[in-house]
């Protein structure tokens, strides 16, 4: 390299490091930096202190560190910004070899290493305590001895720090093995050593020096985890783990898989579709180059990084988008090489622009990163400080969904004897989990619960909650370079004995519509079940019936085995909606919550029950009537909606109190429309919207008089998704408003 090549590589490595010191974790976050954590202390590969294959020359580097810095978090995001920076150095070092003896353009390897760091997946992935930043440095540093060996021993020099790679980072292997071959290849070919004899030799020393390197951390790393049979049954099982429960394109070979995880290797590294679009025409633009004008270099890069992306595709988890690290460097390399290849400097300026800018906006996302603890650590200490200001005689129930009772294990391990006591701990059925509550509480539990929610999971719909949880969640918008993460964002829900709670076969939400059809239950499928509070005074009920499919079909319903009310649901597609007064001693009986059961025949009718609450007359309660469709749910996102038509109506009892109406949403195929509020015949409130909204209407109590009222949404804007001819559709619903957010409080 030349001096100023030089110069301009140790600079972007010292400001890298520079820009990241300030900014270390405030908490360990994944399982994995966990159980690196947990190594530090006490290092056992069969007990996932880490876990296998043990990562021993990162652990050792770990170790050393903590001799002189107390936390393992901040040891941990050392390690990996320290890697970070000797990785700018080994970029610029790297794209310098590629470019070959006479490059056309000096600094373009200076200018591919600052993309390549600048991305968001590199750039956050640097202050993060895990291995991933470290392994890559470690590859690098191979490739670059590699490439540069120019006689024998040099070049089993390079095996060796090829084979201490793998000890950092397994991937490693990828990165450094085919390459490794690749020249050995190339100096057999273009030396004169006698063909046979010679070849022997040199591939003898490539692989002695590869075993040597491999057995100075293998030989330790067994012994150190009770020998071959121990740590191969570790290992077994976390391969065994690893193709268990895991989406990948092995498991999973369909054209969505494989959208999914060439998404993850080119997109999500930088975190914007715009911006990964660019970079991605440029690199194209500079493989086209590479094949027209340099083709050893396309085939070094080839072997460097081919055989890490077939396996990333392939073998490794699409949501983890850690994973594709190392391909942010090809990547970066053939943008430079694309931009370069224009006369003017004006793609080159660009590029640099464009890093400059992902600098600031990563810069400040990890400000927010490091601000605060992680989500499950933050919850840990929430309820540890909870549970010290409750008596000791007043223990709470823990439960959780199915994933994080699985990804909170190691967060609570590490906690150790600061986590507080529970007076039970429920189990965690997959897609069932609520149905434990119920259990609970049916068994005469009455302890407040303590449930920790996925938050995409809506299947708590099912019980009715006093008051809303405690959101855990990330403070920065750059979802995809953290893609993966595990345990992630998370709700608490701290419950009391609720005003009501249902059994199976409810369809409230669509996940809890698809496991009541997954199980076979429903209003005509054995009843729909249910347990209300004994309310000592007159009772409103609202109850949503759907009829999918097929004839007329006549609803029960019952508490305590007495019938209460009878109804006929239209033909299908239909809908009713069913707000009913119980008089007072309709739920009297003995114990805390009498029984529901609601029926349909004929037996088998395609019926399902959307829509279900229960409250003493004095509070108010509401159910969407005419003119709503029926819940969606997008899980990419996690979030739930119901479209309106171009009028629907909120059926509502006000009990003789002022409302307040709140609005949140979106609105398709147009970018404004009028919304008109209407209640007793009069217009309460009129408002011009955007493509987004949040609207507010207080609704006078006079107008919602009586045991039931009505509110009208009108919209002026609607569609019909079968009459746009842009995308295909057979749906004629009439969609208005897309709201995500409804809420009917007492105005004061």
């Amino acid at each position: 390299m030349t001096p100023t090549l030089r110069l301009g590589a140790g600079l972007l490595a010292v400001a890298f490091a520079a820009l990241h010191v300030p900014f270390l974790p405030a908490s360990l976050e994944d399982l994995d930096s966990i159980n690196f954590a947990m190594g530090m202390r006490d290092f056992d590969v069969a007990r996932h202190q880490p876990h296998p294959p043990g990562y021993p020359v990162f652990m050792l580097a770990a170790t050393l560190l903590h001799a002189v810095v107390p936390s393992e978090t901040h040891v941990l995001a050392l390690l990996a910004i320290l890697a970070g920076a000797a990785a700018a150095l080994a970029l610029v070092a790297l794209f310098r070899v590629l470019d070959g003896p006479d490059p056309p353009a000096p600094m373009q390897p200076l200018v591919a290493a600052l993309v390549a760091v600048a991305s968001p997946l590199f750039w956050i992935t640097a202050a993060r305590p895990l291995s991933d930043l470290f392994g890559l440095a470690a590859a690098l540093a191979a490739q670059v001895m590699i490439l540069s060996a120019r006689d024998t021993r040099s070049l089993v020099a390079a095996s060796a720090c090829a084979a201490l790679a793998a000890g950092v980072r397994s991937q490693a292997v990828w990165l450094t093995v085919p390459l490794l071959a690749l020249a050995l290849g190339r100096r057999v070919l273009t030396s004169r050593l006698a063909l046979v004899p010679g070849s022997i030799r040199l591939a003898a020393g490539v692989g002695v020096g590869y075993l040597a390197g491999a057995l100075a951390w293998l030989v330790p790393l067994v012994m150190l985890s009770g020998g071959p049979a121990a740590y191969g049954q570790a290992l077994v099982q976390q391969g065994a783990d690893d193709f268990t429960g895991v989406v990948m394109l092995w498991t999973m070979p369909t054209l969505r898989q494989l959208a999914r995880v060439l998404q993850a290797a080119f997109i999500s590294p930088w975190a914007s579709a715009p911006i990964a679009v660019f970079v991605l025409a440029l690199a194209a633009i500079g493989f086209g180059r590479l094949v027209r004008g340099a083709r050893p270099a396309l085939v070094t890069l080839a072997a460097a990084f081919g055989p890490y992306l077939m396996f990333d595709l392939v073998f490794q988890e699409s949501a983890t988008t850690r994973y594709a690290l190392p391909l942010v460097v090809p990547v970066a390399y053939a943008a430079a090489q694309g931009a370069s290849a224009f006369r003017s400097t004006v793609l080159v300026a660009a590029l640099v622009a464009l890093s400059a800018f992902n600098v600031f906006n990563n810069t400040v996302e990890l400000s927010g990163y490091s601000s605060m603890k992680a989500p499950a650590f933050r919850l840990l200490e929430d309820m540890a400080f909870s549970a010290s200001s409750r008596a000791p005689t007043s223990l709470p129930v823990l439960a959780m969904h199915r994933r994080h009772d699985l990804d909170l294990r190691r967060p609570i391990a590490w906690a150790g004897d600061r986590m507080p006591m529970f007076g039970a701990r429920l189990p965690s059925p997959p897609k069932h989990e609520w149905l434990e509550l119920v259990k609970y509480w049916n068994g005469g539990g009455r302890a407040r619960v303590w449930f920790v929610a996925d938050p995409p999971r809506s299947d708590l719909a099912l019980v009715r909650r006093q008051r809303p949880p405690a959101r855990y969640r990330w403070p920065f918008s750059l979802p995809y370079a953290m893609g993966g993460i595990r345990p992630s964002e998370m709700d608490w829900h701290a419950i009391d004995p609720p005003d009501w709670y249902l059994g199976e076969g409810w369809a409230l939400t669509p996940e809890t519509a698809g496991v009541a059809r997954e199980d076979g239950r429903g209003p005509s499928q054995g009843g729909s079940g249910g347990w209300l509070r004994r309310w000592p005074v007159r009772t409103t009920m609202v109850v949503g019936f759907r009829n999918l499919a097929g004839p007329p079909a006549r609803a029960r319903v019952a508490v305590d085995g007495r019938i209460i009310d009878e109804l006929t649901i239209g033909p299908g597609p239909g809908r009713l909606l069913r707000l009913r007064m119980l008089p007072t001693g309709d739920l009297s009986g003995a114990g805390d919550y009498a029984e529901l059961m609601i029926t349909v025949e004929p037996p088998g009718a395609d019926v399902a029950i959307t829509q279900f609450d229960a409250q003493p007359s004095s509070r108010l309660l509401f159910g969407y009537g005419e003119g709503w469709h029926e819940h969606e749910y997008d899980p990419e996102r996690g979030r739930l909606w119901r479209w309106t038509s171009e009028r629907a109506t909120l059926r509502v009892h006000a009990a003789g109190r002022a409302v307040k109406l709140r609005l949140e949403g979106e609105i398709e195929e147009a970018s404004t429309s009028h919304v008109t509020i209407r209640a007793g015949g009069r217009v309460v409130s009129e408002h011009d919207i955007g493509e987004t909204f949040s609207i507010e209407a207080t609704v006078p109590a006079e107008l919602l008089a009586g045991d039931e009222a009505s509110i009208t949404i009108e919209t002026s804007e609607w569609y019909i998704p079968a009459e746009r001819w842009l995308r295909r559709s057979t749906d004629q619903r009439h969609l208005g408003l897309k709201v995500f957010s409804c809420v009917l409080a007492p105005a004061s």
